[in-house]
């Protein structure tokens, strides 16, 4: 009983101890920082190229092994139906006999068989000489490539998150437009049965209604796309369950707040460059293990073993056991394969160069980016304020028009003209919320990769 009771306290421990260390993530109350550091452990592209990274770190530790010496057992076992014979002169075997009689001897025996150890090492062989240094530096690619695709992941998830921001921004003013135009239409509706309004006026009203609700539907579909791309994003199933249960937790305003009002640290050495002259260095590498083909080869091979040879099958028979070993040194110079080799040696020029303009103009082409985002962030900056200035401005001047609506001062019409030029509004300001935060994404990934 004490020991069914141990292990059932260990197995509970243990589940513990695995759920414990699963991330898990609120997305009711979704915070950036939280959709980006989670996209980072769950997202099945970082997860993919992560495996990437490993399998060049076991391919080099493979090329590590390859220079090992080839050690290996062999063994056969030959039932020789036909047994071959030679002929060689008779005085051999008889001193007596005429030069010119010839003698048949057989070189072999109803059963053979051999085994023994073997081993093979290559003290230097041109073509497998430079595997091992160029695969270090496809490690090290690698590794760049996994800490740009985690950046270019950030950015992403990023994007996604404002997309899903502004489009909850949208369709909450536009929840709150159908509302009141909802409440409109039943007025008009009611003034109409009294014959208060005309039919004209009636019939406004219910278009101006059915305009708004246009809109609810576009802005609710909107939000929808942009809810399953975050949560593609974030790599997670976008099931309706979460999709009804996501709701994010900074608003534009907070987003403005963590994004475009923190400064950039350009890099000196970003890793698209440092990727980049990773690549000159392999080239480099490669010419030069292609030069290596001029040079010869030295191999070393050994045998150590016995050989049966026996009329009748008795293996365990020492007396018909013969040892049998060697050691050999093979050197192999190569001649007609060098005007292969030239033609290798230049194309891997070639390419040395090719890739070191490839940095060059990755040098060239980042630095002009740069300073464009750069003036183009300080544009959306500034027509972001403004953008919220006149938000600001338009909503005090709906809240007075609707004042005067009530006291009969302006007729209907004149206040739906100033409620058309709020929503104008609405969607200039959330046009230059999403141009200014895609801007900051955009600073931020180019600061970095």
């Amino acid at each position: 009983m004490k020991k069914t009771y141990f292990l059932s306290l260990l197995l509970m421990v243990s589940a513990l101890s695995v759920a414990g260390q699963e991330k898990t993530i609120n997305i009711e109350a979704l915070a950036l920082e939280d959709a980006v550091s989670y996209s980072l452990t769950h997202s099945p592209e970082i997860i993919a190229q992560r495996l990437k990274e490993q399998q060049a770190g076991q391919k080099l530790s493979q090329f590590k092994l390859d220079y090992l010496p080839d050690i290996y057992a062999t063994s056969d076992l030959r039932r020789n139906l036909i047994i071959q014979s030679t002929p060689i002169p008779a005085m051999m075997l008889d001193p007596s006999a005429p030069k010119d009689e010839l003698a048949y001897m057989r070189f072999n025996t109803p059963w053979n068989s051999g085994a023994g150890l073997n081993v093979d090492f290559d003290i230097f062989n041109p073509e497998t000489a430079g595997r091992k240094s160029e695969q270090e530096k496809q490690l090290k690619i690698s590794r760049l490539d996994s800490r740009i695709a985690e950046n270019e992941l950030k950015a992403n998830v990023s994007q996604a998150y404002i997309d899903c921001a502004i489009a909850q921004a949208q369709l909450d003013a536009v929840t709150a437009d159908t509302a009141y135009y909802a409440l409109l239409l039943q007025e008009a509706k009611d003034l109409y049965r009294r014959e208060k309004i005309s039919l004209a006026d009636k019939n406004n009203s219910e278009m101006n209604y059915n305009v708004s609700l246009t809109r609810f539907y576009q802005a609710k579909n909107i939000l929808h796309n942009a809810r399953v791309n975050l949560l593609l994003s974030l790599g997670e199933e976008p099931d309706e369950d979460k999709l009804d249960r996501l709701s994010l937790s900074d608003d534009i305003q907070s987003l403005y707040s963590k994004m475009a009002l923190n400064g950039w640290v350009d890099s000196e050495n970003p890793l698209s460059q440092r990727r980049q002259a990773e690549l000159v260095s392999l080239s480099e590498i490669k010419t030069k293990n292609a030069v290596l083909k001029y040079a010869p080869s030295l191999s070393l091979s050994g045998y150590y073993g016995a050989n049966y040879f026996g009329k009748e099958l008795k293996l365990g028979n020492t007396d018909r056991w013969f040892g049998n070993s060697f050691l050999a040194l093979s050197l192999r110079i190569p001649i007609s394969r060098s005007l292969s080799t030239a033609k290798e040696v230049s194309q891997l020029r070639m390419q040395e160069q090719i890739e070191r303009e490839n940095l060059r103009d990755l040098q060239n082409n980042r630095r002009g980016e740069l300073s464009r985002e750069l003036a183009q962030l300080e544009t959306y900056k500034n027509n972001y304020r403004l953008k919220l200035a006149n938000l600001e401005l338009i909503a005090g001047n709906v809240a007075a028009k609707q004042l005067q609506l009530q006291k009969k001062y302006i007729l209907e019409s004149e206040f739906s003209s100033e409620k058309l030029r709020e929503q104008n509004t609405l969607q200039e300001y959330l046009q230059a919320a999403y141009d200014v935060l895609s801007a900051c994404i955009n600073m931020e990934k180019l600061t970095k990769n």
